[in-house]
């Protein structure tokens, strides 16, 4: 706002085109037996040609449809790519942590392990290694946290494939075939105009 450029507005104009067509898009939860939490955690690295800093973000699915979802712009910035996936990483496993709880409260049923798909591999090495060493001693100390959790079995930290990424669409443009694929794992769909009505 303090000063606003051409390419500030066509941003704008852009998203509100989007708006404009998904109006009737929205996420139908269905019931299912499967009851377990998975998470997919992803990260940008110096897309931001202003500032430089990543934006993460993570989805949550309990059983097949898709829970919580967060994009966020981070205040540190990140010195690598690796680095940035490990501080999403850690965002993911804060709010695993938080969910595994409110599910256990809510079901009445032991916590769980939850999963969180990582589709960078140094990140995951770097979560499961207990040893401060060159590669993380400069990561302040809060992004750590997600040692801990897997230290103590909250949380599992798996690969994913790119083309699988889930959170990718809230970390980055996408082209329009790629957006709408991530659009339907997501499970956001075209509602029948008779759900509309009731979408709040």
């Amino acid at each position: 706002m303090q000063s606003p450029r051409e390419l500030h507005a066509r941003a704008i104009k852009q998203i509100l085109r989007c708006l404009k067509g998904t109006t009737s898009f929205g996420i139908k939860y269905n019931r299912s037996n499967d009851m377990k939490l998975v998470g997919y955690s992803d990260s940008s690295h110096n897309v931001d040609i202003d500032d430089g800093r990543s934006t993460t973000g993570h989805v949550f699915y309990f059983g097949t449809p898709l829970i919580t979802w967060c994009s966020q712009k981070k205040t540190t910035m990140a010195l690598s790519l690796c680095e940035a996936e490990f501080m999403a990483a850690t965002a993911a496993a804060c709010q695993a942590f938080w969910l595994r709880k409110l599910l256990a409260e809510v079901t009445g049923l032991e916590r769980q392990k939850v999963i969180i798909q990582v589709d960078n591999k140094s990140a995951i090495a770097l979560s499961k290694n207990p040893v401060f060493h060159g590669r993380s001693k400069h990561i302040h100390t809060r992004y750590h946290f997600i040692r801990e959790c897997v230290e103590n079995e909250h949380v599992i930290v798996e690969h994913v494939s790119r083309e699988n990424q889930r959170a990718d669409p809230l970390t980055k443009a996408l082209a329009r075939i790629r957006f709408k694929e991530m659009r339907s794992l997501l499970g956001v769909q075209e509602l029948p105009s008779s759900t509309q009505k009731f979408r709040g």
